[in-house]
């Protein structure tokens, strides 16, 4: 493998292009890495549904979903690593404040209807993707879902964009949850 495929190399370039994002002082600046990240979440849950519609229609069983969804998981200790993952979608809490500071024409109504919305969109993003997710993979899904999508099973292209399109989404939210921890050392 090329060194600008490994791991180490993506983490340093990524994080040397993120550090000045995360000193950014006001949350009204991060505007649009807000909706860039909010748009890498559309595309790769888009890519992910359209991919597992395409895998499910195929006429070759090798590349059908696996299936097998259980209502509790066989191992709970591997279910348990899915926790911070869950932590993580409730991290932007912190946030809270200085978004109702930025919005236009702020009113209590007004925050409720952002709010209800944020958390309407975390939450079918997560059952879409972990429904559809585990239904793919079947009971040899981990924690890391990328990990567990099988390279043989899926078309280059899709491989490709889902990964992109997680590691978009990734990079352009990191400085927002950043935002209120940096927030919160400063004060």
């Amino acid at each position: 493998d090329s060194f600008y495929l490994q791991e180490y190399f993506l983490v340093l370039v990524m994080a040397l292009l993120e550090a000045p994002l995360t000193l950014v002082s006001k949350i009204q600046k991060l505007k649009t890495m807000a909706f860039l990240g909010v748009s890498g979440i559309v595309a790769f849950m888009s890519s992910f549904v359209v991919f597992f519609l395409v895998a499910s229609l195929d006429q070759d069983p090798a590349n059908n979903p696996a299936g097998g969804m259980q209502m509790f998981p066989q191992k709970w200790f591997g279910a348990a690593a899915t926790v911070p993952n869950v932590l993580l979608s409730v991290a932007y809490q912190t946030n809270f404040f200085p978004i109702f500071k930025g919005l236009k024409d702020v009113s209590d109504s007004k925050m409720i209807r952002v709010s209800a919305c944020a958390l309407t969109f975390c939450i079918v993003s997560y059952l879409l993707v972990g429904i559809l997710g585990y239904q793919f993979v079947g009971n040899g899904v981990t924690a890391n879902f990328l990990s567990s999508l099988p390279y043989h099973k899926i078309p280059p292209v899709f491989f490709f964009f889902i990964n992109a399109t997680f590691l978009f989404s990734i990079f352009f939210a990191f400085p927002i949850m950043f935002f209120s921890c940096r927030n919160n050392f400063i004060a």
